[in-house]
């Protein structure tokens, strides 16, 4: 499925793969379609569970099913003290850089993990990242991103063009899962680094054009849609007594 995140592609072969378990040898349609997103409902599966599985059958099989809309959550995200613990607790390099280098740039995980040595210009602070649908970009490092780019190439011993070597999304996942329990944030998501460091960005004054540029959107009005909403207890801050 091309112009997709592998994490997406992922996400959406699993349910591509339960579709035809169900289907069970019929041709696959509108109807059966329909029918077996009720069937992940009945199961018990959230309202945005069977949107991203109505997503995955229509990129597929191109068939038009009943998609409901995705409801959106309070963003999660850290505070700069959060992050920093969690590079305090860090039990390896690896997870260090890893953490140091997707904040700093506020790059996707998946985007970092795919960089070669090849990729890094760290004399300029500047690594080549792929963007979703493949798209080819430079990006700011940041000094602290740079800075932990040089340890980690000092110290990793392998011949491997890949920086991060053979780790895959999967792997670095459930390994940051544990920093975030050592760090005392149960709940914590790789992602959340991304969608953190936009929200310092913001606070510390940025505009979101230079935001949206540095998260490698096209539109700016995506940033905004998808890191521009603040959780309930922030927002009481904005109203004004009457």
């Amino acid at each position: 499925m091309q112009g997709l995140s592998e994490n997406t592609q992922r996400t959406y072969a699993v349910y591509v793969n339960a579709f035809r378990k169900w289907l069970d040898g019929r041709d696959p349609s509108v109807e059966e379609g329909d029918a077996f997103l009720a069937s992940l409902k009945e199961n018990g599966s959230k309202r945005n569970t069977i949107g991203v599985a109505g997503r995955a059958l229509r990129k597929a099989f191109g068939i038009a099913v009943a998609i409901p809309s995705i409801e959106m959550s309070e963003p999660c995200y850290l505070m700069l003290d959060q992050v920093k613990k969690l590079i305090d607790k860090a039990p390896t390099l690896l997870d260090k850089t890893i953490i140091i280098v997707t904040f700093s740039s506020a790059c996707r995980i998946s985007e970092i993990l795919n960089l070669t040595v090849a990729d890094l210009e760290l004399d300029k602070g500047v690594a080549a990242v792929t963007r979703k649908g493949g798209r080819r970009e430079r990006v700011a490092l940041g000094q602290q991103g740079t800075e932990a780019l040089r340890t980690w190439l000092k110290k990793r011993h392998t011949r491997s063009k890949r920086v991060f070597m053979d780790y895959t999304y999967n792997n670095i996942y459930y390994r940051l899962k544990l920093v975030g329990k050592k760090a005392g944030i149960p709940d914590f998501a790789p992602h959340q680094l991304r969608h953190s460091r936009v929200m310092h960005l913001r606070d510390a004054g940025v505009d979101w054009p230079d935001i949206s540029e540095i998260c490698g959107h096209t539109k700016g009005d995506t940033t905004i849609k998808i890191y521009g909403r603040r959780r309930a207890e922030e927002r009481s801050k904005l109203l004004v007594d009457f």
